[in-house]
């Protein structure tokens, strides 16, 4: 229990050094707390997607970004009035661009009902039509049935209801695309879930600078960003930042050495931190310390079938490779 408690400490002040170590002053692109005309910036859909300012919930101030999206090709474009220069900040590695985000609900309404035609009792009644899709997505309701002869009218009959409510995907990824002031365009696809929600539901994500495929060979002077997701969802984008992140990884495996039965299985945890980096958290169960990847992820489950010692290794390393990976390790001596 002591080992318990000396570790989780160990964990808190880790985690609270990279916190105070990732607060850099951050450039801003979308600055929270300022509306979009103050900052000179302008919004339009890109393909069926939406995108509009809103005073529905800020980060800061009174509004943010509502984009609504299908798929990586519908979305909305973010223009700057005076292009983003970036071209100093692309130098550094550890300079990061960090959206501050929060997924809205994931439930929503396709199609309205039909309506009912008109008729009187001395014209014949119109046929009921059905409506459309709220978001254009429904099908069209179906057509009414005549209604029945009043005084040589007909009165219209009701449309057939195309309202369905459906659940979305979850949103995993959002599409980035650049174009800058030379014309030429770059892009990246940046984790949605790389970070827990804070108490608001917000959350950062973020990929350095050099890792946007495309950016390096631009004037980095950045006149609009395309903004869309992998599935039907809508989010608010609440700020768009560079900020500076030199924070070096940290890496901890939650497991102590152990003495095992034969055929025993154990969850392993891991735990790591970079500031605003994303991580990657690779296992080894290896006999002799090996460094082959045989699983991935923060929690593992492994089953011991052999009977030896084994040095399980946790990598956890920098998504892009920008940040000098560090390792942790555990001997488990399983029993015959």
């Amino acid at each position: 229990m002591r080992n318990m408690k000396i570790r989780f400490i160990s964990t808190a002040l880790a985690a609270g050094i990279a916190a105070i170590a990732s607060a850099q002053v951050a450039t801003g692109i979308y600055t929270a707390g300022r509306t979009l005309k103050d900052q000179g910036i302008s919004v339009s859909s890109w393909g069926s997607g939406q995108i509009t300012e809103t005073d529905d919930i800020a980060v800061e101030g009174t509004t943010s970004i509502r984009i609504s999206t299908r798929n990586y090709f519908q979305g909305g474009i973010i223009r700057f009035a005076k292009p983003v220069d970036l071209s100093q900040l692309y130098a550094d590695k550890n300079n990061l661009l960090m959206l501050t985000v929060r997924l809205a609900d994931s439930s929503v309404t396709l199609g309205s009902g039909g309506k009912t035609g008109g008729g009187s009792n001395s014209q014949p009644g119109s046929v009921g039509t059905g409506g459309g899709g709220k978001t254009g997505a429904g099908n069209p309701g179906g057509i009414g049935n005549e209604g029945s002869t009043v005084g040589g009218g007909k009165t219209g009959g009701s449309g057939t209801d195309s309202s369905v409510s459906v659940t979305a995907a979850p949103l995993r990824s959002l599409r980035l695309i650049f174009t800058t002031s030379d014309g030429m365009k770059s892009e990246c696809y940046v984790d949605a879930m790389t970070s827990a929600p804070n108490d608001r539901g917000w959350r950062n994500i973020a990929v350095p600078l050099q890792a946007i495929a495309g950016l390096g060979r631009t004037n980095k002077a950045i006149s609009d960003i395309v903004i869309s997701g992998d599935s039907t969802a809508t989010f608010y984008l609440g700020e768009m930042v560079v900020i500076n992140d030199s924070t070096p990884i940290y890496a901890e495996l939650q497991n102590t050495d152990m003495n095992l039965a034969l055929g025993d299985e154990v969850e392993f945890r891991g735990y790591g931190s970079a500031g605003s980096s994303v991580l990657v958290y690779s296992w080894d169960f290896d006999a002799s310390d090996g460094v082959a990847v045989d699983a991935e992820g923060m929690t593992v489950k492994r089953k011991f079938r052999k009977p030896g010692k084994f040095v399980v290794t946790l990598t956890v390393s920098d998504k892009f490779g920008l940040k000098e990976p560090k390792t942790s390790k555990v001997t488990i001596e399983v029993n015959p």
